[in-house]
């Protein structure tokens, strides 16, 4: 009873008159009490001094207040020391997926493009060995059934031939092995033919289609490499499968536009089946990132208003938010913020393998080839309890430190986020849990 104790970090979440309490840890929920609330404000102290306040602040009896402090270790809220000391700082490597650039050329030259106008500096098209050689390596390095592959350039439907092959070639392999494979594609839908649709439909690749919203605000920063504008070109291509709810978009917010609510109607409008927005950090300025984050606090105001009116459809194309409500649906702990260096590789036209497919090109970041078993390790990546700013953030375990690349772009660091970043997810958060809260415990 002498033993001093400490709780795990929590934040308290308010909701007509009804107060919860969320672990930061493993991103559980759990509705409290004023007694229970105070009685967390009281680690760093002895179990005896902590029963003494409850009893003497609270007017709790010794047995309720014994009650609520074993109430709170089963809840796995106290901090032990052994076993906190001993927690892995690194998470063994399981890969699950690539991504193949299969095309390191583009047919257009958009403004905002991280890729070199999507060459990474190195212009090329991966070749049928190559991606073979990808395949087998994928199945050679993964433990699970069930695999990932991604066909990404540039833009990757200029290599469509490879595409093609690759699926087959992976059918193949399915049949010998009993391991299933997944494939996306993302593509800015100017090279969509009725061939190419229903290879995509027919092989059931989930499709994304990079789109920034109106005609107007698209064609300012994505246009082909004559300069002519993009926007007329990808609604007609993609119209067929809009039509037929098969494909998502990606929209870009840019200093031409930062405005989220337009940009998710015009979109949604269009058909698409899901709606992800996320800003061009490269091209706001300090002025355009307030901007940016006052439009962002109006799309959560809009989230919740959709949610309020049933209109659960609508909202769940509302990917930023859909994405992390399911984030925070799920308990559990998470040690880094995407699976790059841990479940996937991106693998360039020459085979040389990167964390993910924004770090090609970057060779600093070299991991290794899909031709050798030599391995670079990546020291300087840490997990989030190594990061000063992250392990002491109460949404860790929720957005967990950001992108990768985003802060290595923008801090130098892979492990520091930005902060305009953890100003956007602390809004986004926030809002999707008060939903989560109304829906799972006030109106349910």
């Amino acid at each position: 009873m002498n033993r001093m104790i400490t709780f795990k970090p929590t934040k308290v979440f308010a909701r007509n008159g009804r107060k919860f309490l969320y672990s930061v840890e493993d991103s559980a929920l759990y509705e409290i009490d004023d007694n229970l609330e105070y009685a967390m404000t009281l680690g760093g102290n002895t179990i005896n001094d902590i029963l003494l306040n409850l009893v003497n602040k609270k007017n709790m009896s010794v047995e309720d207040a014994t009650e609520m402090i074993q109430m709170i270790a089963e809840a796995g809220l106290i901090v032990d020391p052994d076993e906190d000391g001993n927690k892995k700082k690194h998470l063994d490597m399981n890969l699950s997926a690539l991504t193949l650039m299969v095309c390191q050329e583009c047919n257009m030259k958009c403004a905002y493009c991280y890729g070199e106008g999507g060459e990474y500096k190195n212009k090329g098209r991966m070749s049928k060995k190559t991606a073979f050689r990808a395949v087998d390596y994928l199945i050679e390095n993964s433990k699970d059934d069930e695999l990932g592959i991604a066909f990404l350039g540039g833009e990757p439907l200029m290599n469509f031939e490879l595409i093609k092959e690759v699926v087959g070639y992976c059918s193949k392999k399915s049949n010998e092995t009993g391991k299933k494979f997944k494939f996306t594609i993302t593509t800015n839908g100017t090279l969509l033919t009725p061939e190419k649709e229903k290879f995509l439909i027919d092989n059931h690749i989930m499709t994304q289609i990079s789109i920034d919203g109106t005609k107007e605000d698209h064609d300012s920063m994505r246009f082909f490499e004559c300069k002519k504008p993009s926007y007329d070109v990808v609604v007609e291509k993609t119209k067929s499968m809009r039509d037929k709810g098969l494909v998502t978009s990606r929209a870009t917010l840019s200093s031409k536009n930062v405005d989220y609510i337009k940009t998710f109607e015009h979109l949604e409008k269009l058909g698409f089946a899901g709606i992800p927005i996320e800003p061009a950090k490269n091209l706001l300025s300090e002025m355009d990132k307030e901007k940016e984050y006052e439009e962002f606090v109006k799309y959560a105001e809009y989230y919740k208003k959709q949610i309020e009116k049933k209109k659960f459809d609508r909202a769940n194309k509302m990917t930023n938010f859909s994405k992390a409500m399911e984030r925070v649906d799920y308990s559990g702990e998470r040690q880094y913020g995407c699976g790059a260096f841990h479940t996937m590789y991106a693998v360039d036209i020459d085979g040389r393998l990167y964390p993910c497919h924004r770090f090609v090109g970057h060779h600093r970041f070299v991991v290794g080839s899909i031709f050798d078993d030599n391995k670079n390790s990546i020291e300087e990546w840490k997990n989030l309890n190594e990061r000063a700013r992250c392990s002491k953030c109460w949404m860790k375990n929720l957005c967990s430190g950001g992108c990768a690349y985003e802060n290595f772009m923008g801090t130098g660091s892979i492990n520091v986020s930005l902060p305009d970043f953890c100003k956007r997810m602390d809004t986004l958060y926030k809002t999707v849990i008060d939903v989560y809260i109304d829906n799972k415990y006030i109106n349910s």
